[in-house]
């Protein structure tokens, strides 16, 4: 039973694994039903409103003329038991009559936090937890970090030289990275609801800071710390590929400020000053 546990779960990891970076705010989830050694049915969290996995993954078997009724359950999250966009993944499991639910780790979110684990075990349900558990937190960690620290999960993204540096002795730009690290650059940026940059990257560099080189269905939002509002507005983070909130300040340049107005896709937002 262990190795059939740990072959299902992973199926339903590499799953979730195709969706990450495109579910935000909600975790990447990924589901198997499984009987005797037969998968009868899978479902992914495809994104924000749309079914959880558990319930793709009954709509799947179902669709394919199968009877569940018995099976195992195999999900990277704690099953929910609140209403929110979507109705109670616990519900589809008791109504489907699943015997079985195989779990790799808890949902921080106090909402669930076990509670959906004790409802099934109510209803008679065995349920096993801890199945590849490490490897599930990882592929969550932003959302863990959200749930459990109220804050957003950071990638800083650095390229230095073996002595330290990270531009010429004049200040000019060049290729630091090789094309893998590249190429990882744009999966993380693939994985982020946003990327910020200062307005000194954003002068000296002039990047575009969408995904590109790998297949992506949305692009994250771009963000630049600019005060004085100096970037000039024929550069790359102003076009429109993808959307983009400048934070300036009410010393900006007045006429940049109307003429970004203007553009559908980027938002400007002005702070106060403190002195000193």
């Amino acid at each position: 039973m262990e190795d059939r546990d740990y072959k299902f779960m992973k199926l339903a990891l590499d799953l979730a694994k195709e969706r990450k970076g495109l579910t935000h705010p909600n975790p990447t989830v990924g589901a198997v039903i499984e009987k005797n050694g037969e998968i009868l049915g899978v479902g992914v969290h495809k994104k924000a409103g749309c079914p959880h996995a558990e319930r793709e993954a009954i709509k799947d078997a179902l669709k394919r003329g199968k009877d569940i009724s018995g099976s195992t359950i195999y999900v990277t999250l704690e099953p929910c038991c609140h209403y929110g966009r979507t109705p109670p993944c616990t519900d589809a499991i008791i109504d489907n009559r699943i015997k079985r639910v195989v779990v790799a780790t808890l949902d921080p979110n106090p909402l669930v936090a076990g509670k959906g684990i004790n409802i099934l075990k109510e209803k008679g349900i065995e349920v096993k937890v801890g199945v590849l558990e490490r490897e599930a937190k990882k592929l969550n960690e932003d959302f863990f970090v959200y749930i459990k620290e109220k804050r957003p999960f950071i990638n800083l993204k650095s390229a230095e030289t073996l002595d330290g540096k990270i531009a010429t002795r004049t200040g000019h730009s060049k290729w630091i990275t090789g094309g893998e690290a590249r190429k990882y650059a744009h999966i993380l940026r693939k994985y982020a609801s946003a990327v910020m940059i200062g307005v000194n990257t954003a002068i000296k560099d002039n990047p575009e800071l969408t995904v590109r080189y790998i297949e992506t269905e949305k692009q994250p939002l771009r963000v630049l710390i600019d005060k004085y509002l100096l970037t000039p507005l024929n550069y790359k983070i102003f076009n429109d590929k993808a959307k983009t909130i400048v934070f300036t300040s009410e010393k900006a340049n007045k006429e940049k400020l109307n003429l970004l107005d203007k553009k559908k896709n980027i938002k400007v937002v002005i702070l106060h000053l403190e002195k000193n």
